[in-house]
């Protein structure tokens, strides 16, 4: 059996030729994995392309593996007001052998709207529900205010039924707001995440990190900038920030969309990687401490309170069409064993 890393590219909106034509593209990640310093270089493989009829640009921007049937699914990045002009959309068995099943989810309640424009999603538990069935999860935010909504994440989840149903997280807090329903406040103000891994190897509702490899400053007086947080299955809520620092122990300094995903292999050591849009694959350490502490609360690596830390080293770069030019993104990321 093989670890493969699975991605998709986000359509050019400029190209009439390749208007909302996704690419799916693999590429095989070598376990053990090489140490430091020699990354490796990664040649991808074209699975297919996907076109959602009647919805241009449907940007699938988040990628999430099934534990149960080892299937891909993929879900779109929310637009403000979205469904209004784009529903959520999901397409399921994108990875090989590749046979892609549209699904526009059922919104519960029918006037539910995503927030935010950038997404990120993994399939995992669902412990609100009576025998914890799978579904796919679905983190969504909003990373500057310059684009006219507050900074902020959301989660969301996905049943696996076709069509399935789309309902908000949010059971922290008080009672869900009718702006946080209709996709116009997020629920973790000032927490941008767009990329997401559950571990489904020791699952629990705490058993799951988000993604933010941006230096922006999200919130007044923010230096954290590079983040994992925890995120809890059953409230949706974010924890305070895993701060992602270098090799050599720096801030880490990337401004790039990602996608993460465990390695979720069973008998070996868990793996937590991430996929920038650029093509680059880093692999994360040192976060053991903070995953496995109880609830949302963090540890340091000597298991002490406090602030989080993590590593993020550079193992290869996927060589993907357009990746190093920026004139294609590739935003979602998720492994399967093959």
């Amino acid at each position: 059996m093989t670890l493969y890393g699975y991605t998709i590219g986000r359509p050019n909106f400029y190209d009439p030729d390749t208007d909302g034509l996704c690419p799916v593209w693999r590429f095989p990640i070598p376990i053990p994995i090489p140490p430091s310093p020699s990354p490796w270089p990664i040649t991808p493989q074209l699975i297919g392309n996907i076109r959602v009829p009647n919805i241009p640009n449907a940007n699938l921007g988040g990628l999430g593996t099934n534990p149960i049937t080892g299937r891909i699914s993929a879900v779109n990045a929310p637009r403000l007001g979205d469904p209004d002009p784009q529903p959520s959309i999901r397409v399921s068995n994108i990875d090989a052998p590749f046979a892609p099943v549209i699904s526009l989810p059922t919104r519960t309640p029918s006037n539910l709207r995503r927030f935010g424009f950038d997404s990120g999603a993994d399939f995992g538990r669902d412990f609100s529900a009576a025998g914890q069935p799978i579904v796919l999860y679905n983190i969504s935010g909003n990373q500057s205010s310059s684009n006219g909504v507050p900074v902020g994440s959301s989660l969301y989840k996905i049943t696996t039924a076709n069509p399935g149903t789309l309902s908000l997280v949010d059971s922290f807090g008080g009672a869900t707001t009718a702006a946080r329903t209709q996709g116009t406040q997020p629920t973790n103000p000032g927490k941008f995440a767009d990329g997401l891994a559950i571990d489904n190897l020791n699952p629990g509702r705490t058993r799951a990190l988000a993604s933010d490899f941006t230096n922006t400053d999200e919130t007044t007086g923010d230096t954290t900038r590079n983040n994992l947080y925890k995120v809890d299955l059953l409230t949706g809520q974010l924890s305070a920030p895993i701060v992602l620092r270098n090799s050599s122990g720096q801030p880490l300094n990337l401004n790039r969309d990602s996608g993460l995903a465990f390695t979720n292999l069973t008998g070996s050591t868990q793996r937590l990687l991430a996929l920038l849009e650029t093509g680059q694959v880093y692999e994360i350490t040192g976060f053991q401490d903070e995953l496995a502490a109880p609830g949302l609360s963090l540890g340091t690596p000597t298991g002490t309170s406090g602030a989080g830390f993590a590593t993020a080293r550079l193992l290869g770069t996927v060589n993907l069409p357009g990746a190093a030019a920026g004139t294609t993104d590739y935003e979602g990321f998720t492994i399967v064993n093959e």
